[in-house]
C-alpha cells in the first residue's frame, strides 16, 4: 500500500511539473502589448516622424502666434485699466480678445487635425496587425489573442509582441498620415409628382 501511495504521489508531481512545461510551450491564450506596437513598430515610428515633419512647424507656428495675441491683450488691458472709470473698452482692446480667440479657434482646428491623422495612423497599424495576429494564433494553435492590458497575469511565453512587431515592420513600415476624404453627401433628391 505505501509503496502504491508513494507511486501515486510521484506521478502526481511529474505530471504536475509536465503540465506547466506543456502549457508555457503551447499557450491557449496569446497576448500582445499594444503600448509597445504602437511606439516600437517601424509604422508606428514613421507616422511619428512624419506626424511631427508636417505638424511641429505648424504647432510653433500657432504657438508664437498664440503668445503674441495674449501679450497685446495683456497690453491693451493695463491701458484699459489706467483709463478713466467709467470710460468704454478701447477698440484695440475688443480687436486684442478677438485675436486671442481666433488664434484658440486655429490652435484647436490644427490639434483636431493632428488627432485625425494620429488616429488613421493607429488604425492603419492595427488593420495590418489583425491578419498578422491571426496568423500566429493559428501557427501556435492558440484559441485567442488579447491585449496585454487586458489580462491581470501573462506567462511571458504567451507573449507575441516582438515577433508580431518584426512582422509587421516586413509587411507595413510606412502608414499615411493623410485620411481619405471622406464622400460628400449626394444632394437630396426632388420629389416625384
Amino acid at each position: 500500500m505505501g509503496k502504491l501511495f508513494k507511486g501515486l504521489i510521484c506521478a502526481a508531481l511529474v505530471s504536475g511539473v509536465a503540465m506547466p512545461a506543456m502549457a508555457a510551450s503551447d499557450p491557449t491564450v496569446l497576448v500582445v502589448d499594444f503600448d509597445q506596437l504602437l511606439s516600437n513598430s517601424a509604422a508606428a515610428q514613421s507616422g511619428t516622424t512624419q506626424l511631427r515633419a508636417k505638424y511641429d512647424p505648424q504647432t510653433a507656428s500657432t504657438r508664437t502666434a498664440y503668445t503674441s495675441a495674449v501679450q497685446a491683450y495683456n497690453t491693451q488691458a493695463a491701458a484699459a485699466k489706467q483709463a478713466k472709470a467709467g470710460t468704454p473698452p478701447s477698440p484695440a482692446l475688443q480687436q486684442a480678445a478677438q485675436r486671442v480667440e481666433q488664434v484658440e479657434q486655429q490652435a484647436q482646428a490644427l490639434n483636431q487635425q493632428i488627432n485625425q491623422a494620429a488616429a488613421y495612423v493607429r488604425q492603419q497599424i492595427l488593420d495590418h496587425v489583425r491578419p498578422l495576429a491571426e496568423q500566429m494564433r493559428a501557427e501556435r494553435k492558440a484559441s485567442v489573442v488579447i491585449s496585454k492590458s487586458a489580462a491581470l497575469a501573462s506567462d511571458p511565453n504567451a507573449d507575441i509582441t516582438s515577433t508580431l512587431i518584426q512582422r509587421l515592420n516586413s509587411s507595413f513600415p510606412q502608414p499615411s498620415i493623410t485620411p481619405p476624404q471622406q464622400p460628400a453627401a449626394a444632394p437630396a433628391a426632388a420629389p416625384a409628382r
